[in-house]
């Protein structure tokens, strides 16, 4: 069973194994004389003038983080540290340092040939248990060794011979690493990959008969060995006849105290305990928090509740040395006091955990029944309000019990109090049980309130009113009923039931493009004075001081309310509230939210592709699209890609204009459409609608083995209108390639004062395996009056032109030529195909193909008038 306990037992069990054994206690040695080199370029300038020697025989020294070659040098990131002090990374010793000596004097005893010899003489000589050296060995590819002989102040001396000091490459026992080196020629910088070179740390254990003696100075010899040893520094674990405690596993945890003992060493009188929040080893001279305690034990009181604390004991002794260095430290946290309501949770300030790392935030606990398969812990992804949510997956588990539980609650079974949450599942028909605990870490004491819940796939608020009785805990439980079911808990309020309840479900309903209607589900009791609505283009919950006037709410005595003066096309949030007297308001219900219809646009009317987004009330359907095909109306702007690069789209910059792709990626066979639908358009006001647009057929290679160029490159635009009678083609062209091209289409008089709805289609039929990128792209689209036949120029009755025959088969005659200057002749797209200037009466036009034209006299008094003509 895995369990987060509340009272603090698992981390009085998890007491530092390391407290069996007695604490060093480590202290620098520092040298008075001895020193021979100085091996470390610090500071500012050459490495050649601020050392006297290398490492290694070979020009290399080490280098200190403070070295700069100039005042403007970039500062390196590695090096021996500029304060000397060298925290020891070997393991064995937590808490050992050395101090250097300055890094600007001689600070290495450097041995360069075998015999050669050096003493370091302490500054304050001390007794020690053991003694450790910092040292190092430069160029030394096989084994270099030193004897070693320790003098005391009573002229003994402890010999240690044979001590192999490794090279600064790659050596174990390292004290540190990484901390680069220097050409003293060049001052070539090395940074040692962050590995190289290093100094190491070698131990050598005083005898116990010389353990009380102070040690004077300690003698280095080179006894054999290619290599260069350098002494750098000495610590020890100093010697006491005073020992600490060794400390046991904390006990009786509250909120806000806790009974720490200890086990008794010789020669003890009283003990010293400190405690606090930080886990430094407090100084000898620090005043403890309870001195002279003359038991084993004693309650640390006065803590803050859900802390964690650290704490330490030292040994009062009637022997010589009088008083033990501070024990090994404790730690413990303290239980978690009883909350009080309101209070939420809604995951954020919590680490994540993981299927082998279930957490809970802070005095909640994740509740499993033994060897239960599933797993919860806090995650950064499902939640209602971002980052977090709460996980539960119950894996293969289909039996046993697995929740969340809440911290202590005063008075939580009241039964005045509630819960509200949000709550979503991964899969539709997941439950989840809410309900009460008696004993917080056992699962089988849960009582569940009311009936499960149906969760959705949507995270949605549900509201819990707690009945009343003894438990004190609250937790959530899956519901398991089948394997591999996840649920997501978020934003959890435990609060005292309300004296205005507010509504629940919310509904928008009869949205029309200026208006909506709001409906609710009356809250138990219903308020006394009806309810307020307000709505908002935003969707930031409103909250008890968020100001309502006409522009933003309205009231409402009835569950229903009508909204009105809204923007077409816009979505709106809204929320509503009880009010059950004129001082006592319910919170704000859970939001809704609708967008309002499509208001009929008038012409002219223009359409532009300069947004990200389809343009409101456009449309794009996919009608008739064979399946692998991705036919889909798209948005080019990033400028990138096939189109936003391309030179071959005459200058038309990227991002401002819409992509219609109806057949990439494509594999297979079959008809593809995608559709792009304008709003609802109206034409009154123009004597002579007229639709223009550019458009560009782009046609790139295929991967395709089976297909040719002539029948994939066969994307097809067709240009429709429907003013509520179907709808009617008005261009269809599959040629345009490669190019921009503006069309021009003036309508027929039948849509004069209609409302329309211009549908541009691109289809692609294609029979063949590979990918296609021959696409659409439609720019402008422009419906307005037809710059060709202003509403004055079709009503000038003096020039209405005559022409006849019509239908004509290759002569079309004008029926007066007086004032004529010219005559264009245009096809139905707006293209014009014959301008004839100084015409006569008879036009020859038997190059045409046979269709309708629109054939325009212009007079020379700038007047102008159109006619349409049939060729057979």
């Amino acid at each position: 069973m895995k369990r987060k306990l509340f009272f603090g037992a698992l981390n009085a069990i998890a007491l530092l194994s390391a407290s069996a054994i007695m604490a060093q206690n480590y202290q620098t040695m520092p040298v008075q004389s001895g020193y021979t080199a100085d091996v470390i370029a610090n500071g500012i300038g050459s490495s050649s003038v601020t050392t006297n020697n290398d490492v290694d025989g070979v020009s290399y020294a080490f280098v200190a983080k403070d070295f700069q070659l100039t005042s403007t040098s970039a500062a390196i990131t590695y090096g021996i540290p500029a304060d000397g002090i060298i925290n020891s990374a070997v393991a064995a010793t937590p808490g050992l340092s050395y101090q250097l000596a300055s890094l600007s004097a001689n600070n290495s005893l450097r041995l360069a040939a075998v015999n050669d010899t050096g003493t370091l003489t302490f500054t304050t000589p001390k007794a020690a248990f053991k003694l450790y050296m910092l040292a190092v060995s430069g160029s030394s590819p096989t084994a270099t060794t030193v004897n070693v002989v320790v003098n005391f102040t009573d002229a003994t001396s402890q010999t240690f011979s044979g001590i192999n000091v490794s090279d600064w490459y790659n050596g174990a026992n390292f004290a540190i690493q990484g901390i680069g080196r220097i050409n003293r020629t060049n001052d070539a910088l090395e940074s040692g990959s962050g590995t190289n070179p290093r100094l190491y740390q070698i131990e050598l254990a005083i005898d116990p008969a010389n353990q009380p003696k102070q040690i004077q100075s300690v003698t280095v010899t080179k006894a054999s060995g290619p290599g260069l040893p350098n002494v750098f520094a000495f610590s020890a674990d100093v010697y006491s006849d005073c020992a600490p405690p060794v400390l046991q596993a904390p006990s009786a945890i509250t909120a806000n105290s806790a009974l720490v003992s200890w086990t008794a060493p010789s020669n003890a009188v009283s003990y010293d305990v400190y405690h606090s929040t930080s886990n430094a080893t407090p100084a000898s001279s620090v005043s403890p928090t309870y001195p002279g305690v003359t038991g084993t034990s004693t309650t640390i009181g006065g803590l803050n509740s859900n802390t964690t604390y650290y704490y330490w004991v030292r040994t009062n002794c009637s022997s010589a040395t009088s008083q033990s260095v501070w024990s090994f430290a404790g730690t413990f946290k303290t239980a978690c006091s009883t909350f009080t309501v309101p209070y939420t949770e809604n995951f954020d300030t919590t680490s994540t955990g993981s299927s082998t790392n279930t957490n809970a935030p802070s005095c909640w606990a994740y509740l499993e029944s033994a060897s239960f398969a599933g797993y919860g812990y806090v995650i950064a992804s499902n939640a209602y309000s971002a980052p977090n949510s709460y996980y539960l997956y119950n894996s293969t588990a289909t039996t046993g019990s697995q929740m969340l539980v809440a911290p202590p609650t005063v008075n939580l079974s009241s039964g005045t109090k509630r819960v509200r949450f949000y709550a979503k599942s991964g899969g539709t028909g997941y439950t989840l049980l809410v309900g009460t605990l008696s004993n917080p870490t056992d699962p089988a004491t849960f009582t569940q309130i009311g009936s499960p819940i149906t969760l959705t796939t949507t995270h949605t608020q549900y509201t819990v009113n707690i009945p009343a009785g003894t438990d004190l805990q609250l937790a959530f439980k899956h519901g398991l009923g089948g394997s591999a079911r996840s649920i997501y808990l978020d934003n959890i309020i435990v609060q005292e039931i309300p004296t205005c309840i507010e509504p629940t479900a919310v509904t928008p309903s009869n949205v029309t493009a200026y208006a909506a209607t709001i409906g609710w589900t009356a809250p138990t009791p219903a308020p006394g004075i009806g309810y307020e609505v307000y709505y908002s283009t935003s969707n930031t919950a409103p909250t008890s001081t968020t100001v309502l006037n006409a522009t933003n709410s309205t009231t409402s005595t009835t569950v229903s309310a009508p909204l009105s003066g809204l923007s077409a096309a816009t979505t709106y949030y809204v929320w509503v509230r009880s009010k059950c007297s004129a001082s006592d308001a319910s919170e704000w219900s859970i939001g809704s939210t609708f967008t309002t219809a499509c208001a009929t646009v008038n012409a002219p009317f223009v359409q532009t592709f300069d947004n990200a987004a389809i343009p409101n009330c456009w449309t794009n359907i996919n009608p008739t699209a064979t399946a692998p095909i991705n036919a889909n109306l798209l948005w080019k702007f990033s400028g990138s890609g096939d189109y936003g690069t391309n030179t071959a789209n005459n200058g038309k910059p990227a991002g401002t204009y819409a992509w219609v792709d109806a057949s990439s990626p494509y594999s297979g066979a079959g008809a593809n459409t995608v559709q792009l639908v304008s709003p609802s358009i109206n034409l009154t006001g123009l004597t002579a609608p007229y639709i223009s647009f550019e458009w560009y057929k782009n046609h790139s290679t295929t991967t395709s083995t089976t297909v040719s160029p002539s029948t994939y490159d066969n994307n097809k635009l067709t240009v429709e209108v429907n003013d509520g009678n179907g709808w009617v083609s008005v261009f269809s062209d599959t040629t345009n390639s490669n190019q921009w091209r503006t069309v021009e289409i003036p309508l027929a008089a039948s849509y004069i004062g209609a409302t329309i709805q211009v549908r541009f289609t691109v289809d692609k039929n294609v029979n063949g395996n590979g990918y296609f990128y021959d696409d659409v792209l439609l720019d402008n689209i422009n419906v307005k009056q037809n710059p060709n036949l202003a509403t004055s120029e079709v009503s000038a009755a003096q020039n209405k032109v005559k022409v006849y025959p019509n239908p004509f088969k290759d002569v079309l005659n004008i029926a007066d030529m007086k004032d004529v200057k010219s005559v264009t002749v245009m096809d139905l797209t707006g293209r014009v195909v014959k301008t004839i200037d100084n015409p006569t009466k008879q036009l020859h036009l038997g190059e045409l193909s046979a269709g309708l034209y629109l054939v325009t006299v212009n007079f020379k008094d700038g007047s102008k008038s159109t006619v349409k003509a049939i060729k057979q």
